[in-house]
């Protein structure tokens, strides 16, 4: 039988030390980020910020012609057959990429953790409807808080550029995050949602960005490996 040292034993304790630690901070950031849409949305139930009735004047104000055709095409990725067409696509190739098995389980799964912003987005929504001073405005359709389109966008989206990027990939995850951060500024130009709107979009999808990461990434069982190593 190979004896192993101390030292590393020392070592390799250490190392399941950080990664726990690691994953606490993870956990916590998610769980700030994902209480903060919670009271977000109750302060706007009581408060008006002017910033956003700035935003609704934006929304309202006459738009030129390339500013409002990409507004349009983020309007686009919120239909419900669009958006179930995208996350077949990013399944499929999810799926692909990691070249299937217990790797492409895992790579889907994580899309999964990340498509459950999108349910805690609509949730909201039907709980709590629209914030009151989307109700005063002439145009304002459906309930508004959180920005369905930017959740989508930060957690799924954001997701698939992520495992992209982890593979090597740079141009297409690259051109994604610029996706990413203009889907706020469009949804606010096109007058689909509030500034505040977005800001809990982008918050509610980074926690669970942060969460599917984490279980792409997840290796349950090396604490335990650490533990069952011969001491000698």
């Amino acid at each position: 039988m190979v004896a192993t040292s101390p030292a590393s034993h020392t070592t390799q304790a250490t190392g399941a030390g950080d990664t726990r630690r690691h994953q606490a901070l993870y956990l916590t950031v998610s769980a700030t980020l994902l209480a903060l849409v919670f009271v977000e949305r109750w302060v706007l139930s009581v408060h008006s910020f002017s910033f956003d009735v700035w935003s609704a004047q934006v929304g309202m104000s006459h738009k030129v012609w390339p500013i409002w055709d990409i507004t349009r095409l983020y309007q686009q990725v919120g239909r419900p057959l669009v958006a179930i067409g995208e996350v077949l696509v990013m399944t499929a190739w999810l799926w692909r990429s990691t070249g299937g098995g217990s790797a492409g389980r895992r790579a889907v799964g994580g899309l999964v953790v990340a498509l459950v912003a999108s349910a805690i987005n609509k949730a909201i929504k039907i709980v709590w409807g629209a914030t009151p001073l989307w109700r005063t405005l002439p145009h304002h359709v459906g309930a508004n808080f959180p920005s369905g389109v930017v959740t989508f966008m930060v957690a799924s989206v954001g997701y698939v550029a992520l495992v992209g990027w982890r593979q090597g990939h740079r141009t297409v995850p690259r051109l994604l995050v610029l996706a990413i951060i203009g889907a706020g500024p469009a949804r606010v130009i096109g007058g689909q949602h509030l500034l505040s709107d977005v800001v809990g979009a982008y918050m509610l999808g980074i926690s669970f960005l942060i969460l599917a990461s984490r279980y792409l990434t997840w290796t349950p069982r090396a604490g335990a490996a650490v533990a069952a190593q011969p001491s000698g």
